[in-house]
């Protein structure tokens, strides 16, 4: 990834983890969360695909960073269902029931967000084990 650094001892990888030594792994995940210069490499590489990233980041307060291009995953554990966003501070439950429920709910909560949006694109991929 341009934007971070090449592959020597002087790329954005090298910088956080030499600035990150003395962090345990909250504190850690902490500075990857707020390191605002990886969320901007990672929309510079996404504007290289098709996706339309100018119209999300400049409906945004001016200077802020609005991450529209990012992952939310759906689980089970426990006889509940949650949202995992890696924007959010922690899981979300959408949902109760088995493993077998977990489809139903996620395609529910996915597009009742894709009713909610003035623009959406959406991608979904299932992990799953083969039949």
């Amino acid at each position: 990834v341009p934007s971070l650094g090449g592959g020597g001892g002087d790329g954005w990888l090298a910088n956080f983890v030499g600035a990150t030594q003395g962090m345990d792994s909250l504190e850690r995940a902490k500075a990857l969360e707020e390191d605002e210069s990886l969320a901007v490499a990672h929309n510079d590489m996404a504007k290289r695909g098709d996706t339309n990233v100018a119209a999300f980041t400049e409906s945004g307060p001016k200077g802020s960073f609005n991450a529209v291009l990012h992952f939310i995953c759906y689980v089970h554990a426990q006889g509940k269902i949650y949202e995992l966003d890696g924007l959010k501070s922690g899981p979300i439950q959408v949902g109760e029931g088995s493993a077998e429920d977990l489809l139903g709910v996620a395609a529910a909560v996915v597009s009742k967000y894709a009713q909610e949006a003035d623009e959406v694109r959406i991608n979904l991929l299932a992990l799953a084990p083969a039949q």
